[in-house]
């Protein structure tokens, strides 16, 4: 990375994560190139060709490449059969291959990662190095740093050695861990905060100068160079050289090595792109890897690395993890490390291996614990028992086989958790209403998953429902549930089960439920006074039945915002109940809605009626009284009260009317009158409409326009047109 790429804005932050990223990658390098029975260099080659040449040019800002502990049984296998000159041949033809798997964007798999498996994953990698960072601590190192399988390579497994290591139980080896840990944790007192290179400084270098100090004075307790950094130390740089390897292009003739390449890619590119999406999801600044483009760059790393004699690269969970605790952030960090383990294979090894493997387990102890996040453990339990099963199946399987079946069998409790769930959920609302009315709603998108259990509520359905099946919603309807909703369709009848369907419009791939556009002047002319009449009894019918049309009510005020054709001007009560644009369901510029008390008629709203039917070219007046009226039941008990005296006695002539139809006096609160009252009074006003406006009573001889009553029933939402 050219250095006016590096942001000296951040170097204060990035050469801290750099800086511990290099104490953390060279025992891991090494210990990877060991487990997989190849040269020691190969494993530092590989993490130098990550930090100089893939940081700079992958897109990730915090993703830390190097060589991967997830490839150690594929390159193991690899290794042995083929020779290490010829695997280098596969990672040159592997990175050739992720070349063109980011080509052809094949990067966005990443996004199909279910997020309780890339959280599971964080916290599984950190329990592990948590208990692989043990046995290290005390003093036992026969498993090599970095490990993340569950059988060993020393023939334990990793809980087994928690009870094999005091077998090497080493008290200066300890002694280092515990006293780092407690610096490490008083120094996370933000109080005591201090940056973390000082941090890191000072447990490597309390670590060395501690058994310097015992090698000098005390040599039986001092650790061994077992217990130590083992960098390999060339005599010179020729024979540093010597022990780089090129891969062997003699043998593409050998049909092994492609089979071999394609693994490889695959197995690299998919620990890559989880690894990218678990760093995005660590990074404050919620920047997103392209994923594409992280392939291609991986690629050219594995390419480069084979020409050097190095191992395969991938993104590394533990070491972008560190680099992010450890204060990072930008890729710089990632060129930092890169820089220092070149410096240090080169200028510096033989004070490298003087630091001690329990210093640096106990660096990894507190980070494995910060990816553990105890509290990460509460939220997805309270996510649901479908995100927290593959949770815990990614966690459990991380730990007890290796990386990759870890990361499968957290894949597979998800695709099972994502069967479950969509079998036990039906992919519908189930709503019950007065008269035994239910209602699916079926979601955006309905596969035969839903099936058995749509046939199974179907079946058990009570005689005599009314059953509204909505699929307005559905984008996707597999072929299976459309069958099964068109066998109860015709069954139904005979369990005399009334069976609507909204927008249930065949199977597959849907096309959208087109918007009902605002009324235009061709749109209300073309209409007649019936066919208005109509449209607003099929909009009750969808307000009873739970439904509405589709609409998009910011382009109907768009198309509204220079004019308005309304079909009908409705005249109801002022109750909170009674909104007509919700009875009938209209929207923006459909309808005139005139709203007063006990819906009485008087000269103002009568030249609001002649506005909406001779100017605003309306063809429906309708008189809309409700049921349970408060303003009627004020009439019917002749309340006096300022105002409102005066507009209650306009209710008066339908009191009247009922009392002497029913030869009483006064009808006080006998609710069956009341409600006589409320139809008598829509009835009168109909009327008066008709009279007392001699421009509306002549557009309604002529059949321009119609003049109806109707009445709203406030417990069942059903409106009951009064005939002429």
């Amino acid at each position: 990375m050219p250095l006016s790429m590096i942001e000296f804005k951040n170097i204060q932050y990035d050469f801290p994560a750099g800086m511990a990223i290099f104490f953390i990658a060279i025992p891991m390098s090494l210990g990877i190139a060991l487990a997989c029975g190849a040269p020691l260099y190969s494993g530092l080659i590989a993490s130098i060709v990550g930090g100089i040449l893939v940081a700079p040019l992958s897109g990730s800002s915090l993703g830390i490449s190097g060589a991967a502990a997830g490839l150690v049984v594929i390159m193991l296998s690899s290794i042995e059969s083929l020779g290490f000159s010829a695997f280098l041949l596969t990672v040159f033809l592997a990175g050739i291959c992720q070349i063109v798997m980011g080509l052809t964007k094949m990067g966005t798999i990443a996004h199909y990662f279910p997020s309780a498996v890339i959280k599971g994953m964080l916290s599984g990698v950190g329990a592990i190095i948590f208990i692989k960072q043990i046995p290290h601590a005390v003093g036992y190192d026969g498993d090599y740093e970095g490990d993340l399988s569950f059988f060993q390579s020393d023939s334990y497994s990793s809980f087994s050695e928690l009870t094999h290591m005091f077998d090497s139980f080493s008290p200066t080896a300890m002694t280092i861990a515990v006293i780092s840990l407690i610096i490490l944790i008083i120094w996370e007192h933000p109080a005591l905060k201090i940056s973390n290179v000082f941090q890191l400084l000072h447990i490597v270098i309390l670590g060395v100068l501690f058994n310097e100090y015992l090698r000098f004075y005390y040599p039986d307790v001092a650790l061994k160079e077992s217990h130590l950094v083992s960098l390999p130390v060339a005599k010179s740089m020729g024979d540093l050289f010597e022990q780089m390897h090129s891969p062997d292009f003699s043998q593409l003739s050998n049909p092994l090595i492609y089979i071999s390449a394609i693994t490889l890619a695959f197995v690299a590119s998919l620990e890559t792109l989880i690894a990218v999406e678990a760093v995005d999801r660590l990074d404050m600044y919620k920047r997103v890897t392209p994923t594409n483009r992280e392939l291609i760059v991986q690629g050219i790393g594995n390419m480069t690395s084979s020409l050097l004699g190095g191992l395969p690269l991938t993104q590394v969970i533990i070491r972008s993890s560190l680099s992010i605790q450890s204060g990072a952030k930008t890729k710089s960090a990632g060129f930092i490390s890169g820089v220092l383990l070149l410096m240090t294979v080169f200028l510096i090894p033989d004070w490298f291996n003087k630091i001690p493997l329990a210093s640096l387990a106990s660096i990894l102890l507190v980070t494995s614990y910060k990816l553990i996040r105890p509290s990460i453990i509460v939220k997805m339990y309270k996510a649901g028992i479908y995100h927290f099963l593959p949770f815990c199946a990614t966690i459990l399987g991380l730990i007890f086989t290796d990386f990759l079946t870890g990361i499968f069998i957290g894949f597979a409790c998800a695709l099972v958790s994502v069967i479950a769930e969509n079998y036990k959920r039906a992919m519908y609302f189930r709503e019950t209403h007065i008269g035994n009315k239910i209602i699916f709603r079926l979601s955006e998108n309905v596969s035969f998953l839903n099936k058995a259990n749509l046939k199974q509520t179907f079946d058990h359905l009570p005689k005599n429902s009314e059953v509204i099946i909505d699929a307005t919603r559905s984008t996707y309807l597999d072929y299976d549930v459309f069958e099964v909703i068109c066998d109860f369709k015709k069954e139904a009848p005979l369990k005399n089960i009334n069976v609507t369907l909204q927008n249930v419009r065949g199977f597959g791939v849907l096309e959208p439920v087109k918007n009902v556009k605002a009324q235009t002047y061709e749109s209300q002319q073309a209409l007649s006074p019936a066919q208005v009449l109509d449209i607003l009894k099929e909009g009750n019918a969808h307000f009873m039945n739970n439904l509405k049309v589709n609409r998009n009510l910011f382009e109907q005020i768009n198309d509204t915002q220079t004019n308005q054709f309304p079909m009908a001007i409705i005249l109801s009560c002022m109750d909170s109940r009674t909104s007509v644009e919700l009875i009938f369901d209209q929207g923006l510029g459909d309808v005139f809605s005139t709203r007063v008390a006990g819906n009485i008629v008087n000269e103002d709203i009568l030249g609001s009626m002649e506005y909406a039917c001779s100017v605003a070219g309306s063809k429906l007046i309708v008189i809309l009284g409700h049921t349970h009226c408060g303003a009627i039941k004020g009439a019917c008990a002749d309340v006096k009260l300022d105002h409102l005296t005066g507009l209650l006695e306009k209710i008066q002539p339908a009191v009247d009317c009922v009392c002497s139809q029913h030869n009483i006096m006064k009808i006080s609160h006998d609710e069956t009158l009341i409600q006589a009252v409320s139809e008598q009074n829509v009835i009168l006003m109909v009327e008066q409409v008709k009279q007392r406006s001699a421009l509306l009573h002549n557009l309604y001889e002529l059949g321009k326009i119609d003049i109806v009553g109707a009445m709203y029933d406030i417990e069942t939402g059903r409106v009951s047109f009064y005939n002429k």
